[in-house]
């Protein structure tokens, strides 16, 4: 394994120097940081959840000041204050989670806040020209007039760098870039950032994907525990090299022996579902599945298809239009989510900081937000705080959660920790149904195997899960049979381990479609499909 990089001629862009940063709560998030980035590269830093990488980032751009060491930019000190600092100095940084105004068009989100003016109103026919001017000199096209709520992912990531490119960045920071693409829409992105730097920038990702390590960038770093533990050439070293720098041991491939379930009856049901929006849109039009004891159906699809709404509508947070789903024979939504979880319902959202924890409260707190009505938690109408505490210490060591105590605040954890939690609390209610939104987002490689193998676990046990995923690899791995959502219907489904990462792409993007698509346990997986799109 290289401890330094090869090539010397090339000078860095950013130059980290011993940079340590520790909290209050005596977290040591970076300890003597040291490495470099060089200018016209794509850097990828990988590392496990709570290894420093969020941390770095915002060193760099100004949200955090280092302790001790040194970062250079451009060969100069920075001292950034504020991430305003950073953008005026020419970094640019875009979030794994999208800040963009969905109401407003690609030209306003992308010169908001610097605004071209005419007198005191905004200059919008200049604002227009600007952003058509940028976007042809970058080769990320773009609709300047349309309004950011309509386009998919992939077009919004494009109005993000585009609003750091527009603001002058000569080094930009992606936070897990692909997490949300179709592979044709990861690929359409790599290729992009391939071209900016061929025009002078320099890209750093940080990035869970080993693939993208080797396939999409020049250099790499791995960070753990704080610490830079290993940093190369991309393109020479093997993701069984990576994988024990990131975890510091090998891992054993997740073996999973997919079977057949078409001779059992359903446990769940879902019959014409359907989700008609306030201002009159279908979000879900007559989405039918049946998932069998001990199955998981997978759906995958372009985020913004109505998978957030049918999660919502099965665990009981949200009022089907029509339709309805069952348990055992029995329909239970429409009745709100104590209705859900009194069926055994269980619920990981995809949105954890929204939906998934109270991030003011701690960890203990969080884990009995969901039974804390029942024994052991309450008795008498009165919280039992030492079994909960118990009850919290145990799924902390269970599933290697960073955090000092059952008492730490939630909020104050990684999001990859943060997840194991919402992950555990859900398990822990031994569901005969579990959603599982998004389980392994934002995890790092050593966790995710962990989770993925307690969903098998679960199912294994008789649990049916229906696994909503961006991650295409996951749905391939995980899925006894899959279903793809486009456009609030389902548009094609396959048997596990029968189908492609690049065929179910073209069922999400709407390039394919199957002729009648169902998702019973009766219904051939089989069915005839059609092309959509030339």
């Amino acid at each position: 394994m290289q401890t330094d990089y090869p090539d010397n001629k090339l000078p860095y862009i950013l130059e980290l120097t011993c940079v340590s940063k520790q909290y209050a709560n005596g977290i040591l998030a970076n300890d003597r940081v040291s490495f470099g980035i060089r200018r016209g590269d794509i850097h990828a830093i990988v590392g496990e959840n709570g290894a420093g990488k969020s941390t770095l980032m915002k060193l760099i751009y100004g949200l955090e000041q280092p302790d001790a060491g040194n970062i250079l930019f451009e060969s100069r000190q920075l001292q950034f204050r504020t991430p305003r600092d950073a953008i005026a100095a020419g970094i640019g940084l875009v979030p794994q989670h999208l800040k963009l105004v969905p109401s407003f068009s690609v030209a306003r989100n992308i010169v908001l806040g610097r605004e071209p003016m005419r007198g005191l109103l905004v200059d919008d026919d200049r604002a227009i020209a600007d952003v058509r001017a940028v976007s042809a000199r970058f080769g990320l096209e773009v609709d300047p007039l349309a309004t950011v709520a309509d386009l998919s992912l992939g077009e919004q990531q494009k109005v993000e760098i585009l609003k750091a490119l527009y603001r002058g960045a000569r080094l930009l920071l992606l936070d897990e870039p692909s997490a949300v693409l179709t592979p044709q829409e990861a690929g359409a992105l790599f290729t992009a950032l391939r071209k900016l730097v061929e025009l002078g920038l320099t890209v750093v990702i940080i990035t869970h994907k080993l693939s993208e390590v080797r396939e999409v960038s020049d250099r790499y770093t791995v960070l753990r525990g704080g610490k830079v533990v290993g940093l190369g050439d991309a393109k020479t070293v093997s993701e069984v090299e990576l994988t024990e720098l990131i975890v510091g041991k090998t891992l054993t491939p997740l073996q999973i022996q997919r079977s057949s379930r078409d001779a059992l009856d359903p446990l769940v049901s879902v019959s014409n579902l359907s989700v008609v929006r306030d201002d009159g849109r279908h979000v879900l039009q007559n989405i039918s599945f049946d998932i069998a004891p001990g199955e998981i159906l997978g759906i995958a699809g372009i985020e913004g298809n109505g998978q957030s709404f049918l999660a919502e509508v099965l665990c009981g947070s949200r009022q089907p239009s029509g339709g309805h789903a069952s348990i055992g024979g029995q329909v239970y939504t429409g009745q709100g989510v104590r209705s859900a979880r009194s069926h055994r319902v269980a619920n990981i959202p995809e949105d954890r900081l929204h939906d998934g924890v109270a991030a003011d409260m701690s960890i203990a707190e969080n884990v009995m937000a969901v039974d804390y009505h029942k024994r052991p938690f309450s008795r008498f109408g009165s919280l039992n705080r030492a079994s909960i505490r118990n009850f919290a210490s145990q799924l902390i060591h269970y599933y290697g959660v960073a955090a000092g105590s059952a008492d730490t605040i939630i909020g104050a954890l990684s999001g990859g920790n943060m997840q194991k939690l919402v992950f555990a609390r859900e398990v822990a209610t031994k569901p005969l149904f579990l959603i599982a939104c998004q389980p392994t987002r934002g995890v790092d490689i050593g966790a995710s195997d962990m989770l993925r193998k307690y969903l098998i676990e679960l199912r294994d046990q008789g649990a049916s899960i229906l696994l909503i995923s961006a991650e295409l690899d996951e749905i391939l791995a995980l899925s006894d049979r899959i279903a793809v959502l486009a456009q609030g219907q389902i548009v094609g489904q396959f048997t596990g381990g029968q189908v492609s990462a690049n065929e179910l792409g073209l069922y999400m993007t709407g390039a394919k479609r199957q002729s009648g698509a169902d998702a019973g346990l009766d219904v051939n997986s089989g069915v005839e499909s059609v092309e959509v799109l030339a």
